[in-house]
């Protein structure tokens, strides 16, 4: 397996840039925001990486060479001789305007510090593992696939019910929970009657509790790479600042050693005009936190990678110290495992990000309905502008917001339409005015 990396100025153009490379079924590792781009880490199998380069050198010789079929008469052969000797005259021109053309090399980049070269070392040995257990998750979907397909095939769904039998068959849903869902559309009489149940049937597994930014203690937070964990506790900090005033509240960067990243916090902390601290180590962190002993409020922002060694060495200096979850909403049921199942570590609250870019929260909804968080649900935000209001997450908006995706034109969601068309692409927008308008 080959890992191949894309930039692109947002996801939805890196994701078309990886299916125009490689394919639709591309496969697509992480997904994080870097030095103002996206960056997406696909993998691919050897074999197709090694016969793209064959091709494209195999391509590049018969052009070089003026390689061409046999020609089919003499006037033919002519005309292909005749096309290779203009080639040939004009190879030493094209030759040398390439070479006045082609710009100075630019200066090799500076080799990594060790620090540096152990941090994508560890990074790059994380990102095998998550690709392995990936491929194990996706072949089990498989096999749990081919084992309902006969069930599915021999079912005969009602004209009215097909629409949302056919969105949920399409939609990326795990193969346990569709199977569960379509069983407890049996009965419904219309698709109004459907979707409600549909509803219930997601709702009534979900007793998470809820919760919201607090105001007081000492709170970390972590996750995996790129899911937002740094512009979620800058959110955090702002509402306290504004509600309680500037000097309520810190935030310290803790062990985050990627390129940027220390400058990224300072600059975003002058902007909401809250304090900002750097602790490079255990002893760093020691001094720092007996410096704003007196805050009432000090946020912990960590870096992605050996998530759980740095948070033991947070509770190490402060055991009091609350610990919550940063995933994005359609993170992967191998990622909500690895981050909210991780034996040691117990989560105060769970908060969700990129609910402008994300397809539905069906991973989620299948772990939160088979596992015991132990966790509450908090807040959700959308991607990008740091001064976007935070949403409070409820059982009930997650579930609305899933079945909004899957059927957008759909009219069941109540009080929480007006939630929901914040998330929605613009195209859904005025379907979600009147969801509003009808609630």
């Amino acid at each position: 397996m080959e890992l191949k990396r894309i930039l692109a100025p947002d996801t939805r153009s890196a994701t078309e840039k990886a299916m125009a490379l490689y394919g639709p079924d591309v496969l697509i590792i992480s997904n994080h925001r870097m030095g103002g781009q996206t960056e997406l880490v696909v993998a691919l199998e050897l074999a197709e990486a090694t016969l793209e380069v064959d091709d494209e050198q195999e391509e590049i010789t018969q052009l070089e060479l003026g390689a061409s079929p046999v020609p089919a008469s003499p006037a033919a052969a002519a005309s292909t001789m005749a096309a290779a000797i203009a080639h040939v005259k004009t190879h030493a021109f094209d030759a040398h305007l390439q070479q006045v053309l082609t710009p100075a090399p630019r200066p090799a980049a500076a080799p990594l510090t060790p620090t540096e070269q152990v941090r994508e070392d560890v990074r790059g040995k994380e990102i095998v593992s998550l690709v392995m257990e990936e491929l194990s998750a996706l072949r089990h979907q498989i096999r749990l696939s081919q084992q309902t397909s006969a069930w599915q095939s021999q079912q005969s769904w009602p004209e009215q019910l097909q629409p949302l039998v056919t969105a949920l068959s399409e939609a990326a849903v795990p193969t346990a929970l569709r199977t569960l869902l379509l069983e407890g559309l049996k009965d419904s009489a219309s698709l109004a009657q459907a979707q409600e149940s549909l509803r219930q049937q997601l709702l009534c597994n979900l007793n998470c509790e809820t919760q919201e930014f607090a105001s007081k203690g000492v709170h970390a937070l972590a996750g995996p790479s790129g899911s937002g964990k740094t512009l979620m506790t800058l959110r955090w900090a702002q509402q306290i600042a504004q509600a309680h005033g500037h000097a309520s509240v810190a935030v310290v960067s803790f062990q985050d050693e990627r390129a940027g990243a220390w400058q990224q916090i300072q600059t975003l902390c002058s902007q909401i005009h809250v304090d900002c601290y750097r602790a490079a180590d255990v002893e760093n962190l020691s001094q720092v936190m007996a410096q704003l002993s007196n805050r009432p409020l000090v946020l912990i922002d960590t870096a992605g990678v050996q998530m759980t060694e740095r948070l033991i060495d947070i509770l190490a200096v402060y055991a009091d110290c609350d610990l919550h979850a940063v995933l994005p909403l359609d993170a992967s049921s191998v990622t909500l495992r690895r981050i909210l199942s991780e034996p040691g570590l117990a989560w105060r609250s769970l908060m969700l990000t990129k609910l402008d870019e994300s397809s539905a929260p069906w991973p989620l909804l299948q772990f939160l309905s088979n596992d015991t968080l132990g966790a509450a649900l908090s807040v959700a935000s959308h991607s990008q502008s740091i001064d976007q209001a935070v949403t409070h997450m409820t059982p009930d908006l997650l579930v609305d917001l899933a079945i909004s995706k899957l059927m957008p034109q759909a009219d069941t969601f109540g009080s929480n339409a007006s939630h929901i068309s914040s998330f929605m692409p613009p195209a859904w927008t005025s379907t979600a005015t009147k969801m509003v308008a009808h609630g």
